[in-house]
């Protein structure tokens, strides 16, 4: 063999050798033993491997654990959690067919069903996050998909998905639930009815602000091989070092939403009352929309808090988050730093009234010291109060305790 060639067959190193860690396969073309293996590649396409973009053993790893945490018998990983979004909706339903979604659907929802779904004929409906089974005067023949989120993105009610559920088998209308705030780990859409989960890999399950992945779980292989030939349609597929990431933070997803819990309920406390906030959003509060069905449908809590602030002047509220030094100014959340999101109202309702006119704050609690995350915090809540005249200290009411 010349030189040239052996420069590409490099012998196999020799001995035994076992890692504790999945090893990253990088690949875009794959070997195939035989010409009939070759041929016969695309039959491999949902549980073997034909082409990198479709599935290495590293993507294929992360969706069997994604599987086993959700329960599921089936799961695949994509771009991104919206990404999961959109080849859900486009796999359940069609042109002529209608989707509902819940109000507080996550922002980016009302621009693709506006934008996206409607220019493929496919129309949109919003409905009541708190309807429960009263959803059922909503489901007309044309109903493709329901989806719920639950908790809803940034007011944070939690939705009675069972009875949604129930509502849609009975019609036969398939369910998809966007279960990122509470991970497989604290809810499981799945065992309450649900036909599609689906999660944004990039906030607690890779946990480090570092990946952008989404995912998507089932109990039917009908589907779930529907769901993957639209994904490779589409050209989806996500790399071996990016699903390597997701393995690493799953290992120690159970401790830091552990850990991010306890800190939230302490900050609850802590904030319980201020003068500066109107309503505190979050799903362990017993005074949160839907609180009942949190308590009957999760094992536990996130790191999400929504405040409602009293009114603000817009540069006074502007310095008080800025002097936040332990809390990041930034869109995502589910990282080991805290972030804070700042809207200058509530996002848009077309369904349901919003809850409240004025600011919108909301906090993702990290892994940091409580203490001094309260040190960050409270002063900035004191310097929007001191703004709108109120007192600061010996807070008149609190809200419900965490529960």
């Amino acid at each position: 063999m010349h030189d040239d060639t052996k420069c590409l067959r490099p012998p196999p190193a020799e001995g035994s050798f076992a890692s504790l860690v999945v090893p990253v396969h990088r690949a875009s073309t794959i070997a195939f033993e035989s010409v009939e293996d070759y041929q016969n590649r695309r039959a491999a396409m949902y549980d073997g491997y034909s082409y990198g973009l479709y599935g290495t053993p590293t993507s294929r790893t992360l969706e069997n654990a994604i599987a086993a945490i959700e329960d599921a018998t089936r799961a695949m990983v994509l771009p991104s959690g919206f990404a999961a979004i959109v080849v859900t909706t486009l796999a359940c339903t069609a042109a002529g067919r209608r989707v509902l979604f819940p109000d507080t659907a996550y922002d980016t929802v009302r621009p693709f069903a506006e934008r996206f779904l409607g220019g493929m004929g496919i129309k949109s409906t919003y409905y009541d996050p708190m309807a429960g089974a009263a959803i059922g005067s909503m489901l007309k023949p044309d109903i493709g998909l329901v989806w719920v989120e639950s908790p809803g993105s940034m007011t944070l009610e939690v939705q009675d998905v069972p009875a949604i559920a129930n509502a849609c088998r009975d019609r036969g209308i398939k369910v998809a639930a966007d279960n990122t705030y509470a991970t497989p780990l604290r809810c499981k859409p799945l065992a309450l009815g649900v036909d599609v989960s689906i999660c944004a890999v990039s906030k607690y399950v890779s946990g480090h602000s570092d990946v952008v992945m989404g995912s998507i779980a089932v109990d039917d292989e009908q589907l779930f091989r529907r769901l993957k030939d639209y994904a490779r349609f589409m050209g989806m597929g996500v790399s071996a070092d990016d699903a390597s990431l997701v393995l690493r933070g799953m290992e120690t997803m159970a401790v830091r939403l552990d850990r991010t819990e306890l800190t939230t309920l302490r900050v609850l406390d802590a904030i319980a009352g201020h003068p500066a906030i109107e309503e505190v959003r979050h799903p362990a509060l017993a005074t949160n929309p839907g609180h009942e069905y949190w308590k009957r449908d999760f094992c536990g809590s996130t790191g999400l808090i929504t405040l409602f602030l009293k009114p603000v002047a817009a540069n006074v509220l502007a310095a008080a988050i800025e002097s936040m030094d332990q809390f990041a100014i930034g869109a995502s959340w589910g990282g080991t730093k805290s972030i804070v999101a700042v809207l200058d109202r509530p996002p848009l309702r077309t369904a349901t009234a919003t809850p409240h006119d004025g600011p919108l704050v909301r906090l993702s609690i990290g892994l940091e010291n409580v203490e001094d995350l309260l040190a960050s915090l409270l002063p900035a809540l004191d310097m929007i109060a001191a703004d709108s005249k109120l007192p600061t200290s010996s807070p008149s009411q609190k809200n419900g305790a965490a529960q």
